[in-house]
């Protein structure tokens, strides 16, 4: 592919330096796509004047009016047209009388899009090898008065530009809520059409004004067969062809739900195959809209079809396979697109990727659109299968907009970038540039970076990098005179990966931080504080952008929109912290100096309500500029429902502010709304403190010890088994650097010494005390323990966990149950051995990609950790382990318990345990069985399966799977109900969550199972529940007599 510029030839080391210098001032021009060669020459066309543009009759109005408008943009004198009699594509731009000019040729490459264009001293010259070139042409020039003018004029330079891709598609999606006026479809199509896109599509599942089916479309959110036809005709002059779209298979939920298509479905989901009335459905929904559709393609989709042959379609699936039930739906399409409406066919390529064998029953004059939206470094094995099967293909990237309050940049720059240049290298026959606005409440606007960029990889055969599209594409969106745009793309684009931030999905955004802190008050102070350091500076950018902004200003506002809200979600973290603090200190001062304090809360929580409110208000605003009215209201609910949360928290707080005026105690934080409660951390100061001792007069149990303290821990509502326990205490630094011992005085039986150590506490002046309650401490009884500072180095307990070094900068982990390997790379547990198993491994072989235990997927599985141990036993070993992209892992392993304790800095909807299949799998050794805390039970499914053989249970606190008697693998989110999956082993996963809410704390156990699963689970999951722990009380210090 050449490169752009000639500056493959021009940066050659044996060029002068003058000619160095004009390359590299070439680069500097703005221009998106940016033409495969440029010359820069000496001079400039002075605007400012009285000029004359002449091109051929049929184009002259409408390259005419593109000329004026830039030029009256920039407050020059617009031009006089004069349509000419000419077959060649050609304009000039010239002062009248002036003497005639050769044109250039356009390049012999390219086809009919290809252009030439010389500005010089005398005037413009654009010819094209078709009119599409002329247009393109033409649009380079607008480009260069738009965002490289100097002064009153252009530079002189001379560019020859083809595009690398036939066809250079993007996407609007009309039918997951949100569905564009004909205005906003113009729009849109101007644009794409500045940008040299030359195809335009929607995606259709029934928003759609089908006459012959009425009842299938939304009466107020369709697009008519008049608009389709209207857009149609619109973009013909612009060089542009709209590609027609319509579901039939999967997604087609929004049509099965009606009474009247019903048995039609396969599944809910899916079109059935088998039921001949299918294809009279979908020949009435293709005579509506094929026919209106002058372009030779149609995308049939096809996509997403999981459950096929789960139906009506069972039994032909068991003969020859689901695959091939899916192939001989694809060929009734084909045949009928082709047949009858002279149409070839498109379809996502998704589905046969999975059937292999079954693609040779797909016949070869099918477009397959191969998608995937990931950024990852290669995506041949997406194009290698139909380019090297005989395939005419499209590659379909995505701008990553899809349920997010921004899209995501960062991933959206690499996968364009990638997978369009490994389209190009096989040669594909074009680009479609994918949005999908899944949750309803997407906005076009924002998509117009990722479409920009689009268009660029598309025409150049992703060959630009993208640091120079940063620095070009504002000054070419919007006119602007720095680089203001591309700078808060940049900073946006870090937003997503951040530690809390859960991807920037529009979720994040209603979960309003009003209740426990997801991780622990530190954590979620310097997420909070980092995601405003990036965002805050993004806006000041955009502001700065959109005060220069010479046109496409709308598209700003809704960038603006986004990253206010993603401004929101930090500072309204950070006010909901600081209103709790001074409710808890409110609590603790008396009234007159508490009164403030809550006025402080109230401030703090009515400017957050407020906030709300106006985003809403600005939404309906931006939603209205685009959209039909239909779909908005569900989204303005949850406007709505934010601001309705608020309220009631401010209401009561107001209640308790003036009966504490009138002389009332305070409520308690929890009573109040206001209780700090950390899902990441276990509480660690005492609930109440006593300044007696505990039982003074027990027997002195360590001789050598000159101090003991007491405590008692409730157990409360819930069975506890193997509780730890950590509190911050306040003993001399002489005694926190000796031993301690600790025994639990049990009513009736003997003291029992129980594990127990003293680390660092982050408490100023406080040291750590950890216990661990060997057994069980039932529902609602106490354990009465004293703890002997200074003791003398006691027999080891046979359940003391402790640490030591292994290879490779790894770490083994033991106890009296299990030795675990931590490895650096992912912070995975790649052994998990069981001691009652003879030392049998669990995890899946290997120590590397899906071998380990506490996976968090993604760039993470594969990060190195730099792990710290800060708590080395024999109660407690814990360690930190941090990766490069700021996830943090503390994994906490206790005496006695064959379980690990997992805590995210930033809470994940994907946490896995992938275990070897010989532990479980049907078609193992030793089968097993899966339960979940739901009460979902069966076998585990086969290995041979894979992930079809994984089980879901929504809603749960924990999955496992076990044989009875012998061992038991489980996963628990102790404080979150989460989608809780158990698979086979190995890739598919052993135990874990995935497309879940996110969870930032974990329990994995892997040992022994005496008795019933469900009852050790349970246990477990309410002694690590952090939003109902054990209370502690404290008692003084006693010296020894």
């Amino acid at each position: 592919m050449r490169c752009h510029l000639v500056l493959a030839a021009l940066l050659c080391s044996c060029l002068s330096p003058a000619a160095l210098a004009q390359a590299r001032s070439a680069a500097t021009l703005r221009l998106v796509p940016f033409p495969k060669e440029v010359r820069l020459q000496a001079g400039t066309l002075a605007l400012n004047r009285r000029l004359v543009l002449e091109a051929p009759a049929d184009s002259a109005a409408l390259l005419g009016e593109l000329v004026a408008t830039e030029l009256s943009r920039a407050g020059l004198p617009a031009p006089e047209v004069r349509p000419i009699q000419d077959s060649a594509n050609r304009l000039r731009l010239t002062p009248p009388g002036s003497r005639s000019m050769s044109m250039p040729a356009p390049p012999a490459t390219g086809g009919p899009e290809a252009y030439a264009l010389q500005v010089r001293a005398e005037g413009a010259l654009v010819s094209g090898a078709g009119p599409a070139g002329l247009f393109y042409g033409v649009q380079t020039l607008c480009q260069l008065i738009r965002a490289n003018r100097q002064g009153q004029g252009i530079p002189c330079l001379a560019i020859r530009d083809w595009p690398s891709l036939r066809w250079r598609c993007f996407q609007d999606d009309l039918t997951r809520g949100p569905s564009s006026t004909l205005a906003e479809l113009k729009r849109q199509a101007d644009l794409g059409a500045h940008l040299k896109l030359n195809l335009f599509t929607y995606y259709m599942e029934h928003q759609y004004a089908f006459k012959k089916h009425p009842l299938i479309p939304p009466a107020d959110g369709a697009l008519l067969p008049e608009e389709l036809a209207a857009l149609v005709e619109y973009v013909r002059p612009l060089g542009m062809d709209v590609l027609g779209n319509q579901q039939s298979f999967g997604h087609f939920n929004n049509i099965l739900c009606h009474e009247q298509y019903q048995e039609l479905a396969e599944t809910s989901w899916i079109l059935s195959p088998v039921n001949e009335k299918s294809y009279q459905l979908l020949d009435d929904l293709y005579s509506e809209v094929v026919p209106l559709l002058p372009l030779p393609f149609f995308n049939v989709c096809c996509d997403e079809t999981q459950g096929l042959g789960e139906g009506p379609s069972k039994a032909l699936a068991q003969q020859i396979g689901v695959g091939g039930v899916y192939a001989g739906h694809v060929r009734r399409i084909h045949d009928l697109l082709k047949e009858k409406y002279g149409k070839r066919m498109m379809m996502w390529g998704d589905i046969i990727l999975t059937y292999p064998e079954n693609l040779k029953e797909i016949p070869t004059d099918t477009i397959m659109l191969t998608w995937a939206y990931d950024p990852r470094a290669n995506f041949e094995s997406q194009i290698e299968p139909f380019a090297k099967s005989g395939y005419e293909f499209f590659v379909c990237p995505g701008v990553n907009n899809w349920s997010r309050i921004l899209p995501d940049f960062a991933a959206t720059l690499i996968n364009i970038r990638n997978f369009v240049r490994d389209g190009a290298k096989h040669g594909a026959l074009g680009m479609l540039n994918t949005s999908w606005d899944d949750d309803g409440e997407t906005l076009n606007a924002p998509n117009w970076h990722g479409y920009a960029w689009g268009a660029e990889c598309a025409w150049n055969a992703a060959t630009t990098s993208p640091e120079a599209f940063q620095r070009r594409i504002g000054a070419v969106l919007f006119g602007e005179k720095g680089d203001h745009f591309g700078q808060a793309i940049t900073l946006l684009g870090q937003t997503h990966g951040l530690p809390g931030a859960q991807g920037m999905i529009n979720n994040r955004f209603w979960q309003l931080d009003l209740g426990p802190v997801p991780t622990h008050l530190a954590a979620e102070q310097e997420h909070a504080r980092r995601l405003l350091k990036l965002v805050r500076p993004a806006i000041a950018h955009l502001e700065a952008c959109r005060r220069q902004a010479t046109l496409n200003t709308p598209l700003l506002d809704a960038f603006l929109f986004g990253a206010r809200r993603m401004e929101l979600i930090g500072q309204r973290v950070l006010d909901h912290l600081e209103a709790s603090r001074a409710y808890q200190e409110a609590c603790e001062l008396p009234r007159e100096r508490a009164l403030p304090l809550l006025a402080k809360a109230e401030a703090l929580l009515r400017r957050n309500r407020d906030a709300h409110t106006a985003l809403g208000r600005e939404f309906a605003a931006l939603w209205h500029r685009e959209n039909r009215p239909y779909a908005l209201d569900p989204v303005l609910k949850r406007y709505e429902n934010a601001v309705a949360q608020y309220d009631s928290l401010l209401t009561r707080l107001a209640t308790i502010r003036e009966a504490a005026a009138a002389g009332s105690p305070l409520p308690s934080p929890k009573e109040a709304g206001l209780e700090l409660i950390e899902l990441g951390v276990r509480r660690t100061h005492p609930h109440r403190v006593e300044s007696t001792p505990l039982r003074a007069d027990a027997p002195w149990l360590v001789p050598a010890s000159s101090r003991r303290l007491g405590l008692v821990i409730a157990a409360g509502s819930a069975d506890r088994l193997y509780l730890p326990v950590e509190v911050d205490i306040r003993i001399p630094a002489g005694l926190a650097r000796k031993p301690v011992r600790a025994f639990w005085l049990a009513e009736g039986a003997a003291p029992q010494e129980i594990p127990a150590q003293l680390d660092r506490s982050r408490a100023p002046g406080r040291t750590r005390l950890t216990l661990v309650l060997s057994g069980l401490l039932p529902q609602g009884t106490t354990a009465p323990i004293h703890v002997y500072l200074g003791a003398s180095e006691g027999a080891a307990l046979p359940q003391a966990v402790s640490t030591r070094k292994a290879p490779k900068g790894a770490t083994w982990i033991e106890n009296d149950q299990v030795r675990l390997l931590l490895a650096p790379e992912g912070a995975h547990l790649y052994r998990w051995e069981v001691k009652a198993l003879g030392g049998r491994d669990l995890t899946m072989p290997g120590e590397s990609d899906y071998s380990g235990f506490a996976d968090t997927g993604g760039e993470h599985r594969k990060a190195p950790n730099r792990l710290v141990c800060t708590a080395r036993g024999p109660a407690l070993v814990r360690y930190v382990c941090k990766d490069p992209l700021g996830l943090e892992k503390t994994i906490s392993v206790f005496a006695g318990l064959a379980a690990a304790e997992v805590a995210l800095n930033s809470p994940s909807g994907y946490f896995w345990a992938f275990d070897d299949p010989k532990n479980f799998a049907a078609d193992g050794p030793t089968p097993g069985t899966y339960l979940f805390s739901t009460g979902a039970t069966g076998a585990v499914g086969k290995e041979a399966d894979t992930l079809a053989a994984q089980v879901r249970a929504p809603g749960a606190t924990w999955g496992a799977k076990y044989r009875p008697g012998e061992v038991l693998l489980g996963m628990i989110t102790p404080d979150t109900p989460a989608l809780h999956v158990v698979a086979p082993g190995a890739g598919a996963g052993g135990a874990g969550i995935e497309g879940t809410p996110p969870a930032g704390h974990f329990v994995l156990y892997g040992g022994p199972l005496e008795g019933d699963p469900a009852l050790l689970m349970n246990r477990l999951q309410a002694t690590f529940d952090y939003r109902n722990q054990p209370e502690v009380v404290l008692y003084g210090a006693q010296a020894k007599r």
